[in-house]
């Protein structure tokens, strides 16, 4: 049964991922138990966990505040993701069952859905599945899991380009619907090219992401060098 320090946690983590809790944001241990309708312990043990993953971090004589997105960070992870993701895709292209293709098919449905419906958290939910998919067909699960642990930055990046109203979601759907042709049509790749071009929207729309939210980074400077990666 999940104690309430972690119960406590996951809720504060969960609001910095989903942007409840905006990069750069003052919190406070008397806020959250006060929101959370829990004492004082919890909620500092929570705090300092968040402190120790770079979620929060506090500033002597101001506050604790949400850390920002560090870009240099999301950019490596995206770099990381990109090269396993291709390896992944090219594998599954191979090996792809008619229920994996419907699964898949299934999702983009549901996301088309959502985005018809502007439900930017489904949407975000569902093209995390989508992509997850992909590891447990390779049986990669662990490797999913594993660079999750250094994604938080590219999550919340990802999360505030679904936030960008100049940037549609329709152009995510249509890009899982062209890697799910790849793999109807066994066609690695055809399926490998799909996924690293797709996992490359990051460098393409990130001046377009910072530009609308400008104050919710830090090394910013980075873009720049890192473009040609």
């Amino acid at each position: 049964m999940e104690s309430l320090q972690d119960k406590t946690y996951h809720t504060i983590y969960n609001h910095i991922m989903t942007l409840k809790l905006h990069p750069g944001q003052q919190v406070s241990d008397k806020q959250f138990e006060e929101q959370l309708g829990v004492s004082r312990t919890p909620v500092r043990e929570a705090m300092l966990r968040l402190k120790r993953d770079q979620l929060l971090y506090s500033m002597p004589q101001s506050g604790t505040y949400v850390t920002k997105i560090n870009l240099k960070n999301a950019l490596d992870a995206r770099f990381v993701r990109q090269t396993l993701e291709k390896t992944i895709v090219r594998s599954v292209a191979s090996t792809a069952t008619k229920f994996q293709i419907d699964e898949l098919a299934n999702i983009v449905t549901q996301q088309n859905s959502a985005a018809l419906d502007e439900d930017i958290n489904l949407s975000f939910n569902l093209d995390n599945k989508f992509h997850r998919k992909m590891y447990e067909f390779a049986d990669k699960l662990a490797i999913w899991d594993w660079q999750l642990t250094f994604s938080t930055d590219l999550n919340r990046y990802r999360l505030l380009r679904v936030y960008d109203h100049k940037l549609p979601l329709t152009v995510l759907t249509s890009e899982h619907q062209a890697i799910i042709n790849s793999l109807v049509e066994h066609d690695p790749d055809n399926a490998e090219k799909l996924i690293y071009d797709h996992l490359e929207l990051m460098l393409n729309e990130q001046q377009s992401v910072i530009s609308e939210f400008p104050d919710y980074f830090k090394n910013i400077n980075i873009m720049y060098q890192q473009h040609a990666i």
